[in-house]
């Protein structure tokens, strides 16, 4: 049985096929030109297609951008792309693609699925994640099941409040801990106390850094802290076994790692000290796995008869 996987970001979007055993037999990869839900669409169609003509796809999952209602597969709230407000993505899909199964996530609970099935997050039964890419978000899981809240954005870590009065965020608040902890977060902020635009992604950044620029090292130690704080208070909300740091950045952890887990030891709750720190193994796959976890297990249940 294969499940077509799509990983939707903020700057691309990963189309796989992986099978229930958690191969994966085929994949793309595709830049996204423009930050518009149209082209997600069409991107997300090019990718169905294209193996759809080469492989048996019995289901398809979804991980996109904002907060997801995955039971209809709405798209409720997304300050990524426009065109994606309100979105009734799956019926949409449905309509285009037959009668194919799909489900649709929040990407960061799939990379975070994708942990629980296929990487590191696979011993612990109560897990907060962090996951940072070009933005940054989370989610809280308790033995197996995700915590969604009222309106599936329980455990949306980016959108804490670290600053109060601090830089504007997309969401329309203040100070929001996506503005100080995220790839776009260290290139946004090193142009700030540069005073001109100089940086234009993330990578422009860990290459100043690594060179021991005087700017990029004082951005990272504040994104170090901002990281530290946003463990400690999902501590101490959470209690989880195990905080779980995945995404894109999470690949630099040689640079800030060692650091971050010494502030967070020092300066937690004695109760949370034990808490494990643990970081993605899966990659740039976690949410590849995830999306497509979710997928099976939507079909298993559509078979038993749980799902309309």
């Amino acid at each position: 049985m294969n499940a077509l996987s799509i990983d939707s970001g903020g700057t691309k979007v990963i189309g796989a096929v992986v099978t229930q055993e958690g191969d994966i037999l085929s994949k793309v990869r595709y830049n996204i030109p423009q930050r518009d839900g149209d082209c997600l669409v069409e991107i997300y169609t090019d990718i169905f297609n294209q193996f759809r003509s080469k492989f048996q796809i019995d289901v398809v999952g979804i991980g996109a951008n904002g907060r997801i209602d995955p039971v209809r597969g709405i798209i409720l709230d997304c300050g990524v792309h426009a065109n994606w407000d309100g979105r009734h993505l799956g019926e949409e899909l449905r309509a285009d693609w037959g009668e194919i199964p799909i489900c649709i996530h929040n990407d960061c609970h799939c990379a975070i699925k994708g942990e629980l099935w296929q990487g590191a997050a696979r011993e612990f039964d109560v897990v907060a994640g962090i996951i940072i890419g070009t933005g940054l978000g989370g989610a809280i899981v308790d033995h197996g099941r995700f915590w969604y809240g009222s309106r599936y954005g329980a455990g949306e870590n980016g959108h804490t409040i670290m600053h109060p009065q601090g830089f504007p965020c997309s969401c329309g608040q203040k100070g929001c801990a996506e503005r100080y902890v995220s790839g776009t977060a260290l290139w946004q902020n090193y142009n700030l106390q540069l005073g001109k635009e100089c940086l234009s992604s993330g990578y422009q950044f860990f290459d100043r850094y690594r060179a021991g620029d005087p700017i990029a090292l004082n951005v990272m130690n504040d994104f170090i802290d901002g990281l530290k704080l946003l463990m400690i208070n999902i501590s101490n909300l959470c209690a989880p076994e195990a905080i779980l740091i995945g995404g894109g950045i999470a690949d630099t952890r040689d640079v800030w790692g060692k650091t971050l887990a010494e502030r967070y030891r020092n300066e937690v709750c004695a109760y949370m000290k034990n808490t494990r720190i643990v970081y993605a193994s899966a990659g740039n796959d976690a949410a590849v796995f995830g999306a497509a976890k979710f997928a099976f297990e939507l079909l298993e249940a559509t078979e038993r008869g749980n799902v309309s």
